[in-house]
């Protein structure tokens, strides 16, 4: 596992903005925080979190659309060769995407859901960052409706992460 600090270095090396390495850092800190308090219950990877908070949103150096997940997740497994970080970053985006949406959208065909709970908790973490800054998960579900409408299949998944992660944030 790379360190905090060749991941942040690896962000910049890659063209991300300040503005992304900011969120990265924040979404990682977040992220870790929830997972110290999961592993009193559950066995959790604090690294993974860690750097799978940072490495997120890599993928962003190349574009901020849908599909940031899926490169960001290319370039982890081509400069770090880490899966778990690269799964992380395909399977962060919202609440993670489905088969259905993911074929609507031009991804590959295939579920890009968090399975993992070190997934579950990056992607969760990631939500509660909203321009720049930390917000309530009622933000968070009011923006998930106004963006997708209450029918959305994430929607659904928003909330099964709130349930499963809510006493631990």
């Amino acid at each position: 596992m790379i360190s905090k600090e060749e991941a942040i270095s690896l962000l910049r090396s890659e063209g991300c903005s300040e503005s992304v390495i900011k969120h990265s850092i924040s979404v990682s800190k977040y992220a870790k925080e929830i997972a110290e308090k999961v592993s009193k219950d559950f066995e959790v990877d604090l690294d993974l979190v860690e750097i799978g908070g940072l490495l997120h949103d890599i993928g962003r150096s190349k574009t901020n659309g849908i599909f940031h997940g899926i490169l960001g997740a290319d370039l982890v497994r081509q400069k770090i060769f880490d899966e778990k970080v690269a799964l992380i970053c395909e399977r962060h985006v919202g609440s993670g995407i489905d088969k259905k949406d993911a074929e609507y959208f031009g991804l590959p065909s295939r579920e890009y859901i968090p399975q993992t709970l070190e997934e579950k908790i990056v992607c969760h973490a990631d939500n509660f960052f909203i321009d720049g800054e930390k917000v309530s998960f009622e933000e968070v579900y009011g923006r998930f409706i106004k963006e997708l409408g209450e029918s959305h299949s994430s929607i659904q998944r928003l909330l099964s992460l709130q349930k499963e992660l809510q006493k631990y944030l």
